[in-house]
Formats: structure tokens, sequence, C-alpha cells
């Protein structure tokens, strides 16, 4: 184990971190509104992240392993049961919405609106006003632009999630926080996202995103953390993560493997 893999969770306070959580646990009642007598699941323990100016961090995970969740508590929709979340270097509060732009896995939008009537929402639930020229950026940069004009009940899936990642672009932010922005994609759909998330890269932007494609990872990321049900087995780069240079998918499957009795122990209620 690396010392990078030991101290998954544990990471320092870092000047200048955009995101980062430290400690971050959580559990949710078996069943809605049953008795806490009954005990709880824990879905995240002791989680801990950072991430860093200008980079493009993979958050990697089995489905279930806690990546949404996460996400969630990182944005403030979730509250955490311990730990704690700084978002520019400030716990999460409402000025930090216009310097982060975020797309979740299923986008829900109203099947009657345009994709352009999607954007024009979401800026007034931003309190910003884009241009004309914005709107058009955004919308060919994601290959929506000729369709911006249908109801999005028309639109397929892949097409929803790059109007999602519009949505996310729209205001320009500083930090994206990307959940499985590739679900759904067929491969020129994926190799679109790939390139637009070198291009925010290339622009100083930060972005985070979830996957559990690592081919996508290979190819784009700066740093990755990795998620096992609901604990960081590792972060750091890829040379990090994978040091003899072998196939990616067996080190990671060898990572997770090697995870199982010590995270069953402390998660194994779940199932």
């Amino acid at each position: 184990m690396t010392g990078a893999e030991g101290e998954a969770g544990k990471e320092p306070v870092m000047a200048g971190a955009v995101l980062r959580l430290a400690g971050v646990s959580k559990t949710y009642a078996r069943v809605v509104g049953e008795s806490l007598a009954r005990g709880r699941r824990q879905v995240l323990a002791d989680v801990g992240l950072t991430i860093r100016p200008g980079e493009i961090y993979g958050f990697v995970g089995l489905n279930g392993a806690g990546k949404t969740t996460s996400i969630k508590i990182a944005l403030g929709l979730t509250h955490p049961d311990a730990g704690t979340v700084e978002v520019f270097g400030e716990p999460w509060s409402s000025r930090a919405c216009v310097r982060v732009g975020y797309a979740p896995e299923k986008p829900a939008f109203s099947d009657f609106l345009t994709g352009a009537e999607i954007l024009q929402f979401a800026a007034r639930l931003l309190g910003v006003s884009p241009s004309e020229q914005r709107y058009r950026e955004v919308l060919e940069r994601v290959g929506l632009w000729d369709d911006r004009g249908k109801q999005v009940a028309h639109y397929s899936k892949g097409m929803q999630q790059r109007l999602g990642l519009a949505a996310a672009m729209l205001h320009d932010p500083e930090l994206y926080v990307l959940d499985e922005p590739s679900s759904g994609l067929d491969p020129l759909g994926r190799r679109l996202v790939k390139e637009i998330l070198r291009d925010l890269r290339r622009a100083g932007r930060t972005i985070f995103f979830s996957t559990h494609i690592l081919a996508d990872v290979r190819e784009i990321c700066d740093r990755i953390g990795v998620i096992h049900q609901g604990r960081m087995i590792f972060e750091g780069t890829l040379a990090e993560f994978n040091p003899a240079g072998g196939d990616l998918e067996e080190r990671f499957v060898s990572l997770i493997g090697g995870q199982e009795g010590l995270t069953g122990s402390i998660l194994g209620a779940e199932g």
C-alpha cells in the first residue's frame, strides 16, 4: 500500500484547495420512517478528499460505493452526520453557488420545455443573465445548438446529459462538479465530453467528476480518488495508483478486492 493509499481520508489542509471534504460520515434509516432503535445504514465513513485548483479529479468507485452521496454533501444538498466541507476555503454557502457548476447523473428536466428554455430557467435559478452569445456558445459546445428548439421529451438520454453539462457551463464557473457525466453517452458523446473537460482545464477551471469508466480516467485525469463501500481507499496521481503501468482495470479490481475484509467488517450491514 502506498503512502497515498494509507492516508486516504486523512488529507491535510492545503492552502488554496478548491474543494475539501474531511472526516465525512453519513447514515440513513434502513427503511424510511422506521425507528432509529433498529439501527441505521452507514453509507459514508470518514471520507476525505481534496480537489486542487486547475486539475481534473476523477472520483472512482463501483455503483453504490458512495460517489453521489459524497457529491451531494460537497454541494450542500445533503448534510453529513459528521465531518466538514470547504469550498474555496470556506464552509459551503449560497455565495459559492455562482462559482460552481453542477450536473447530476440523471437530470430532471421538464419534458415540455425546449433545450433553450431549460438553460434560461437555469440562469434564473442562479440569478445570472448570460448574453445570447453565451447561450449559443454553450449549446454549440455540447452539440445541441440545432436542437435548441426541441422539447426535452424528444431528447435522447445522451442529449439530456449534454444539456445538463451546458447548464453547468452557462455561468462559466470556476469549479465543475459532474456526477457520471458520460453516463448514457455513445462513443462520440463521450469523446465530446472529454474534449470539453480538457478545454475547461486549459482555461484554468477545476473539474471534479465521478465515474466508473476507467478508460476516461486514464485519458484525462490529473489525480483520482477511489471510494469503496463508503470509504476512501486511495487518493493520488495515476502514476501512484498504478506504478507498474499495467492494466488499469486489473489494478482497480485488485485494490478493491484487498479492501473487502476491511470495509466489510465496518459496513457489512449494508449487505
